[in-house]
């Protein structure tokens, strides 16, 4: 061990705290998307990182992969872990430049989950600087009632008043613990602004996994099982309340037929790894379940591995993004970018399209909002779904896909978080990005 310490401990490295997908891989089962997101820009940065992960079976582990250390050395929803992470991290002296990967859910309980501020505190009082990437930006409890289990009760709604608290405070002490906070949507930056001013805030726009690439369509439905003249709606990812999985089901119950053509429709995901043990989440995904149970055409999955996640977006014709809300940049729609796949998203999410790149996407695409955005509502859904099936918007899209897949790709992403890292002052000018994507990536 003394030698992997000396060989990654320079001030030229950088500590990484954040679960992690399994050794060889990026995209693991039941295992938050936080982790894969981690590991692609792990892959794509230009420094030796040392990066402290979650328990894998419960053990720990110590190994290299792509020019990193892993070290296996903390187990989630434990409060004392916290201290685990500190004892290890003081054990690489000479590196001062650490990024943590959070959100509420991914290490554990509320109280788990809270002592990161405890924890950044600390290490700033040691002279570390900290940049922490917030995953999830919660401004309004009452817009995830069903996610975190609320309901209209007068106990429900008081704590709902107190969860809205505990949020903004939450922030606030963030911002004052944290040398740098990093969100992944410009609109997610103006969201927690609202609420902590005076934070050092920067937005760093969700990644694309430019190294996926889509099999064949034809190949892809022989190997799933799907008939060629098949219409393929896909859902992809955990079931949840706030990703609208239980009104996809809702709306797709009963249909068998869009525009002449059989349809089926997969909801590519299972039970979530972060709430399958909340009483209510289990009521939630028993009741979806049983509807499901009720439709010859719908059928989900399970966890998907990932040796067959190309094969899902392959065999599609759309997918569908029937958020609640819009708290979070979605892992899913970079995987529509990656493979270059038609899209429909709900108004509510359509929030992260107001980014520059993106709106430049959709100039240079010729993609309107009108072609691509319904209300959350199944007659809005099923129109806007006609109108890209029909093959009236599909090659813009997929053109669409084309521009932000080279604009946003690790690579660029991996650069951006060098640069707010580790040369702040030429990344800032009045608290603004000095470059676009696309002056990145002219370099």
């Amino acid at each position: 061990m003394s030698k992997l310490i000396d060989k990654y401990n320079s001030p030229d490295s950088l500590i990484i705290v954040s679960l992690y997908p399994k050794k060889g891989e990026i995209y693991s089962v039941e295992t938050s998307g936080v982790a894969s997101y981690t590991k692609n820009v792990v892959k794509n940065i230009d420094k030796k990182s040392v990066i402290f992960a979650n328990y894998i079976n419960k053990k720990q582990e110590v190994y290299e992969e792509d020019h990193s250390l892993i070290l296996r050395c903390f187990k989630t929803n434990h409060p004392f872990m916290w201290i685990n992470l500190l004892i290890n991290i003081f054990k690489f002296n000479k590196i001062k430049k650490i990024l943590v990967q959070f959100d509420f859910a991914i290490y554990g309980n509320v109280l788990t989950s809270s002592l990161i501020l405890l924890f950044l505190g600390i290490l700033r009082l040691f002279g570390y600087q900290s940049s922490i990437v917030i995953h999830h930006v919660i401004t309004d409890i009452n817009k995830l009632s069903g996610h975190v289990g609320l309901g209209n009760a007068r106990t429900d709604k008081t704590k709902a008043i107190l969860f809205n608290i505990f949020f903004r405070c939450f922030y606030l002490i963030l911002g004052f613990v944290a040398n740098q906070i990093i969100v992944l949507e410009e609109t997610l930056k103006y969201k927690l602004k609202s609420i902590a001013p005076y934070s050092n805030v920067t937005a760093i726009s969700h990644g694309v996994d430019t190294n996926l690439s889509s099999p064949l369509k034809s190949l892809a439905r022989k190997r799933l099982g799907i008939k060629k003249n098949e219409k393929i709606v896909l859902f992809f990812g955990f079931i949840n309340w706030f990703k609208g999985a239980d009104f996809f089901v809702d709306v797709f119950n009963k249909k068998n037929n869009i525009l002449d053509k059989k349809t089926r429709c997969i909801i590519a995901g299972g039970i979530s790894p972060t709430l399958k043990n909340k009483g209510y989440y289990q009521k939630y995904f028993a009741k979806v379940i049983s509807s499901i149970s009720t439709s010859p055409k719908i059928e989900i999955t399970g966890c998907v591995p990932q040796r067959k996640i190309g094969y899902y977006f392959a065999a599609a014709d759309v997918v569908v993004f029937p958020y609640r809300h819009f708290m979070t940049a979605s892992g899913v729609l970079s995987l529509v970018f990656s493979y270059k796949k038609p899209f429909i998203v709900s108004n509510e999410l359509s929030e992260m399209f107001n980014a520059f790149d993106l709106q430049n996407a959709l100039q240079l695409s010729g993609l309107e909002q009108k072609d691509y955005i319904f209300k959350l509502n199944k007659q809005s859904l099923l129109v806007k779904l006609k109108k890209v099936l029909d093959n009236g918007v599909k090659k813009k899209m997929i053109r669409m896909a084309e521009i932000v897949r080279e604009k946003r790709s690790y690579k660029n992403t991996a650069l951006l978080y060098e640069q707010a890292i580790f040369n702040p002052n030429s990344y800032r000018l009045k608290d603004k990005l000095l470059f676009s994507y696309n002056k990145l990536y002219e370099r």
